[in-house]
Protein backbone atom coordinates (compact mmCIF):
# COMPACT_ATOMS: atom_id res chain seq x y z
CA UNK A 1 0.00 0.00 0.00
CA UNK A 2 2.65 2.50 0.93
CA UNK A 3 4.02 2.12 -2.59
CA UNK A 4 0.41 3.30 -3.78
CA UNK A 5 0.71 6.74 -1.77
CA UNK A 6 4.13 8.00 -2.98
CA UNK A 7 3.13 8.20 -6.71
CA UNK A 8 -0.68 9.54 -5.64
CA UNK A 9 1.01 12.19 -3.90
CA UNK A 10 3.84 13.24 -6.71
CA UNK A 11 0.31 12.71 -9.23
CA UNK A 12 -1.35 15.47 -6.78
CA UNK A 13 2.10 17.56 -6.56
CA UNK A 14 2.07 17.42 -10.53
CA UNK A 15 -1.09 18.64 -10.79
CA UNK A 16 0.05 21.74 -9.11
CA UNK A 17 2.35 22.35 -11.31
CA UNK A 18 5.48 21.36 -9.31
CA UNK A 19 9.09 21.71 -11.29
CA UNK A 20 12.54 20.99 -10.01
CA UNK A 21 12.86 23.33 -7.31
CA UNK A 22 9.55 22.65 -6.06
CA UNK A 23 10.11 18.58 -5.68
CA UNK A 24 13.19 19.46 -3.92
CA UNK A 25 11.10 21.65 -1.01
CA UNK A 26 8.49 17.94 -1.22
CA UNK A 27 11.49 16.20 0.09
CA UNK A 28 11.99 18.93 2.83
CA UNK A 29 8.70 18.65 3.91
CA UNK A 30 8.15 14.81 4.01
CA UNK A 31 11.57 14.95 5.89
CA UNK A 32 10.44 17.27 8.45
CA UNK A 33 7.23 16.02 9.04
CA UNK A 34 9.12 12.89 9.84
CA UNK A 35 10.45 14.51 12.21
CA UNK A 36 7.53 15.17 13.92
CA UNK A 37 6.59 18.37 12.84
CA UNK A 38 2.94 19.11 11.19
CA UNK A 39 2.56 19.52 7.44
CA UNK A 40 1.17 23.26 8.40
CA UNK A 41 4.58 23.85 10.34
CA UNK A 42 6.49 22.22 7.39
CA UNK A 43 5.05 24.33 5.22
CA UNK A 44 6.40 27.56 6.98
CA UNK A 45 9.99 26.56 7.42
CA UNK A 46 12.17 29.03 5.82
CA UNK A 47 14.06 26.84 3.45
CA UNK A 48 10.18 26.23 2.09
CA UNK A 49 9.22 29.41 2.31
CA UNK A 50 11.93 30.82 0.33
CA UNK A 51 11.51 28.04 -2.64
CA UNK A 52 7.69 28.29 -2.74
CA UNK A 53 5.29 30.86 -3.22
CA UNK A 54 2.23 31.76 -0.62
CA UNK A 55 0.36 30.36 -3.77
CA UNK A 56 1.44 27.43 -3.83
CA UNK A 57 1.33 26.86 0.48
CA UNK A 58 -2.15 27.62 0.03
CA UNK A 59 -2.59 25.09 -2.10
CA UNK A 60 -1.23 22.48 -0.68
CA UNK A 61 -2.93 23.33 2.62
CA UNK A 62 -5.92 23.43 0.60
CA UNK A 63 -6.05 19.73 -0.73
CA UNK A 64 -7.35 17.65 1.95
CA UNK A 65 -6.82 14.49 -0.28
CA UNK A 66 -2.95 15.90 -0.51
CA UNK A 67 -3.00 16.56 3.20
CA UNK A 68 -4.89 12.93 4.08
CA UNK A 69 -2.29 11.15 2.09
CA UNK A 70 0.79 12.78 3.72
CA UNK A 71 -0.80 12.07 7.26
CA UNK A 72 -1.26 8.25 6.08
CA UNK A 73 1.99 8.04 4.69
CA UNK A 74 3.36 9.49 8.21
CA UNK A 75 0.98 6.73 10.11
CA UNK A 76 2.21 3.93 7.84
CA UNK A 77 6.44 4.76 8.25
CA UNK A 78 5.65 4.84 12.30
CA UNK A 79 3.98 1.91 12.34
CA UNK A 80 6.80 -0.07 10.06
CA UNK A 81 9.34 1.53 12.47
CA UNK A 82 7.49 0.26 15.61
CA UNK A 83 6.81 3.55 16.79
Amino acid sequence: MPDQVIPAIERLFQDLGVEIVEERVLHFIIQEIHTGKTLAEALREPYVENNTTPAWRRQVLERPVLVKAVEEEIERSFKSRGG
